[in-house]
């Protein structure tokens, strides 16, 4: 089923293993044929990115699932086992993995890559309203993660 999708002015889309960018001063209409991945400017993660937190390192697995494989290749139950032992060390974030793996289970890695996506960005948020308070490393909680627990709507 082709695919109609607008890019802004200096935006980018990643389309079937090309990036493309609008250089035109009014939005582009693009119509994509084949069925191929397609990722937006703001879902596209660079490498260098990943490394910010483990939710981003997350976030940049599951863009290269999307991207570059598909259901039942080699790798699934290592990236499970990955999304496994992530859960296990921000357990706040576990109904979140636990979505995320059963859209990965059914194939659909595009619904697992948009529900680490909100995850990213609450994150981010998060983070961004933090860095007005003060640093209190330990909340009085000897069991507290080194990552703020982030919830989605």
């Amino acid at each position: 089923m082709p695919l109609k999708i607008r890019v802004k002015p200096e935006g980018k889309i990643f389309a079937g293993g090309a990036v493309l960018k609008n250089v035109g001063t009014r939005p582009a209409e693009l119509l994509i044929l084949s069925d191929s991945p397609v990722l937006r400017d703001d879902y596209m993660m660079n490498i260098d990115k990943r490394t910010e937190s483990d939710v981003s390192n997350v976030y940049f697995l599951l863009q290269v699932v999307y991207l570059f494989k598909g259901k039942g290749q080699p790798l699934d139950e290592l990236v499970i086992s990955t999304l496994t032992n992530f859960a296990k060390l921000y357990p706040a974030l576990a109904p979140y993995v636990s979505e995320i793996e059963t859209h990965l289970r059914e194939g659909e890695s595009f619904k697992a890559l948009r529900l680490a996506h909100k995850l990213l960005d609450t994150e981010q948020k998060g983070a961004a309203a933090n860095a007005s308070e003060p640093a209190n490393e330990s909340n009085g909680d000897p069991t507290a993660v080194p990552c703020e627990p982030v919830s989605i709507s």
